[in-house]
């Protein structure tokens, strides 16, 4: 399990938005998958699978974006997201003095640059965060 300190909006442990693909490679290593998640996308992401981390570029090939899932291990002050269940993950997300924007399996706090996904909480709305997303300012725009 690799520890992930998340500082908004500027990235988490030693990945920094704003750095360019080859130095995260360096950072994280050489053994990831290279892939678009999507046709809109420009560049592709890096899913370094050992780690639990995708990094995904702007069009200028820039870190805009890092999802965490297991066994990555991202903490924000303390609070720990992966594995915990939605509405406690959601709770917690409000208690760092944030509104959340709130989807059935997912929730946005844009104040933090941070999002959380359970995707069975569209059954049980106590089911595992599956992954947490933190991006730069700017991201959803």
């Amino acid at each position: 399990m690799t520890e992930f300190k998340i500082i908004p909006f500027t990235g988490a442990g030693e990945i920094e938005f704003g750095m360019s693909l080859n130095q995260i490679r360096r950072r994280l290593g050489t053994n990831f998958r290279t892939f678009k998640r999507s046709i809109r996308d420009t560049f592709p992401c890096d899913y370094f699978e050992n780690i639990g981390v995708f990094c995904y570029y702007s069009k200028s090939g820039k870190l805009n974006a890092v999802e965490f899932t297991s066994p990555a291990a991202p903490s924000l002050n303390g609070v720990r997201f992966l594995g915990t269940g939605f509405e406690s993950a959601k709770r917690a997300l409000i208690s760092l003095g944030q509104e959340i924007e709130e989807e059935i399996d997912g929730a946005i706090a844009f104040g933090l640059g941070v999002s959380i996904y359970a995707p069975l909480a569209k059954e049980d709305s106590m089911a595992p965060v599956e992954t947490v997303l933190i991006f730069q300012k700017g991201y959803y725009q």
